[in-house]
């Protein structure tokens, strides 16, 4: 009697799995319409397992069209994987984005470009106080339930920097490498030859927290309005620096 409940079990388990793999695309987006307020979708076409979406929109920001396909090995390591390929004009992506049962989130071998506000918009943060693009080139990045990085291995860019005062003042391009430390994630900044000269270290604890310690200067001390811009952080030291020191929490 037991191994005929066991055979009817297994039977149960591997009809249901049939019926997930050939489940339309539409049962997809729409469960992710069911789990993140405003989410939606023009058009689905595929399967579940392998489809692709068109005219996609959340937390305001639009996206032309979102390809996927499940990637089935991940299961045995208990992730539900899918490689992830974001076709827009502002918003590029690809690589493997997995979830477990605890609804962490794992990116790996991942690569994009999006403006930072959409950035910003997307992880649900404040509008940032700088306008540019950002482009990253992650080994993995995991995030916790609440959506607080928790490791991070790889490089971050953000190009074409300006800070949104009365008018644009430009910066200049900046790269962040990240690794993962005992403490967080650590990530060391440092500018590419242009109008401000940045270096730093931020560090971003598992529970949101952060902290960025560096200095900046002029390259070119006629620059007026960045000089402007920078005395808002009081006077420079005698070599003509300023000390940079931010601390706060990132929201959940």
């Amino acid at each position: 009697m037991m191994r005929g409940l066991s055979y009817s079990l297994l039977f149960l388990v591997a009809f249901l799995l049939f019926l997930s793999l050939r489940a339309p695309a539409t049962s997809a987006t729409d469960l992710l319409a069911r789990h993140l307020p405003g989410f939606s979708v023009q058009a689905a076409a595929g399967l579940a397992t392998d489809g692709a979406a068109q005219g996609l929109r959340w937390r305001g920001v639009a996206i032309e069209k979102l390809a996927w396909r499940w990637r089935p090995r991940a299961l045995a390591r208990g992730w539900l994987e899918f490689t992830l390929d974001v076709d827009d004009p502002d918003v590029k992506l690809l690589g493997d984005v997995a979830l477990d049962p605890q609804r962490r989130l794992r990116l790996r071998n991942t690569r994009g470009r999006l403006p930072l506000m959409t950035l910003s918009a997307l992880a649900g943060q404040p509008r940032p106080p700088l306008q540019g693009i950002v482009e990253f080139d992650l080994r993995e990045l995991r995030l916790n339930a609440a959506g607080q990085p928790q490791a991070a291995d790889g490089r971050v860019a953000l190009l074409d920097a300006r800070a949104t005062l009365d008018s644009p003042v430009h910066l200049g391009d900046f790269v962040v490498q990240l690794t993962t430390e005992p403490m967080g994630i650590q990530g060391v900044i440092q500018d590419q030859g242009g109008p401000l000269a940045v270096e730093g270290i931020l560090n971003l604890a598992p529970d949101g927290g952060y902290r960025f310690n560096g200095r900046a200067t002029l390259r070119d001390a006629a620059d007026p309005a960045l000089r402007q811009a920078l005395s808002l952080l009081g006077p420079a030291d005698s070599e003509g620096y300023w000390t940079l020191s931010f601390s706060g929490v990132l929201a959940p």
